[in-house]
């Protein structure tokens, strides 16, 4: 996938880009650069009340190509969110029309991909395989319908492509999701020595530049 980063000068610009037409939600992102419909990118948004970009997963719904003529329509593309965007696209709304005020201390973007991840309890060798939705160098995101209680020691084993072996990581579990179709459990990382907070910025990086996500494309 590619990531496009929509950035705007306030929640204004952010709503007026808003697409409400589209099943799910979507924006319109300002670039010169072509896209072939129906091909799946993540959006970076970013506006002056959000602490760090928020990435949503979508495809390419339609697209405006460069004018010959002076218009004020500018070039770019529409973006579908997908059903899974459902939770990313109403905070981004409840921000920008001042019904949320973020008081979240995250500081750090999360990735979204789409990879297997082997995770278990710290003091139990059993793995549980599960799926990997988002990372960042102080958290991850597994869906899983298999819990541990709040504040568990957890490892995940995450393979980054390319890589000769998994790197593992301890954290904890610092909060759970429960709804139908979205369970999982929100993992804090807790690297205790500047070598595992290195291997976890490397992996990010790399997940970063991989196929997974793609090359960023920067919206103007």
């Amino acid at each position: 996938m590619k990531i496009l980063k929509a950035r705007f000068a306030s929640s204004e610009a952010f709503l007026d880009a808003y697409q409400s037409q589209f099943l799910h939600g979507g924006i319109f992102v300002a670039t010169r650069t072509p896209f072939e419909l129906a091909s799946r990118v993540v959006v970076e948004v970013v506006f002056p009340e959000l602490r760090t970009g928020v990435l949503l997963r979508g495809f390419i719904a339609w697209r405006r190509p460069p004018s010959r003529r002076r218009s004020p329509l500018r070039a770019g593309v529409g973006v579908e969110f997908l059903p899974s965007e459902r939770r990313k696209r109403d905070f981004l709304l409840g921000v920008a029309r001042r019904d949320i005020v973020e008081i979240s201390n995250r500081r750090h973007r999360r990735l979204p991909v789409d990879l297997h991840v082997n995770w278990r309890a710290k003091e139990d060798p059993s793995k549980v395989t599960s799926q990997l939705d988002d990372i960042g160098e102080r958290g991850a995101f597994v869906r899983t319908s298999t819990f541990l209680p709040l504040g568990s020691s957890v490892i995940l084993e995450i393979s980054a492509p390319g890589g000769e072996r998994p790197v593992a990581i301890e954290g904890r579990v610092a909060w759970t999701h429960h709804t139908a179709g979205e369970e999982g459990m929100g993992i804090e990382f807790r690297c205790r020595d500047t070598g595992g907070a290195r291997r976890l910025r490397e992996l990010v990086r790399r997940l970063e530049g991989s196929s997974t996500v793609g090359a960023k494309v920067i919206g103007t």
